[in-house]
């Protein structure tokens, strides 16, 4: 029998240039790959380090602030000329109706008020909330550094991962999740 050749058939057959230049292409392909893979293997370990560093800079701080909590009174001196809460809290205090009259009269009374008013601060226990607040949000912030950093520096495994959930999609098309 005679057989008839379609010019579609000299499509599948690789012309010599054509698999030199597949072979070109898949070695700049590779080479961008590496390179990708190299740079966010970088990256990763940047991350970690600065996570780490960040960590490191919380706990000498936490640990500053247990050995002279006296170096929180800047904090609230700062929050109290910049809200008055000290004052505003001690004039809300000193306002009662009822108490108007009986302090005219006791002088000395006031004075000792005063003097534990000053020595209770608001803005000191505020100060230390705040504190607290803002150097568990940035250990918060340096875990995430770490695992990201972590993460991306084993970038080997999450694309192991990938890989073989992408086989079970082709294996089993018909199951869903």
């Amino acid at each position: 029998m005679a057989q008839f050749r379609f010019k579609s058939d000299d499509r599948d057959e690789v012309r010599p240039d054509r698999e030199i230049r597949m072979r070109e292409e898949s070695k700049v392909s590779a080479a961008a790959t590496n390179f990708m893979s190299f740079f966010v293997r970088l990256m990763g370990i940047f991350m970690l380090l600065v996570g780490l560093w960040m960590g490191v800079k919380v706990i000498t701080e936490v640990w500053g602030l247990y050995r002279g909590p006296q170096h929180i009174e800047r904090f609230a001196d700062a929050i109290d000329k910049g809200s008055n809460l000290d004052k505003v809290l001690a004039n809300f205090s000193s306002r009662k109706p009822g108490r108007a009259k009986e302090r005219e009269g006791l002088v000395e009374e006031t004075k000792a008020s005063e003097k534990q008013n000053e020595s209770l601060r608001i803005s000191y226990f505020l100060a230390w909330v705040i504190v607290i607040l803002l150097l568990m949000m940035i250990g918060r912030l340096a875990l995430a550094a770490i695992k990201t950093g972590g993460e991306l520096a084993l970038y080997d495994l999450q694309v192991k991962r990938f890989a073989r959930l992408l086989m079970e999609e082709v294996r089993d098309p018909d199951k869903k999740k």
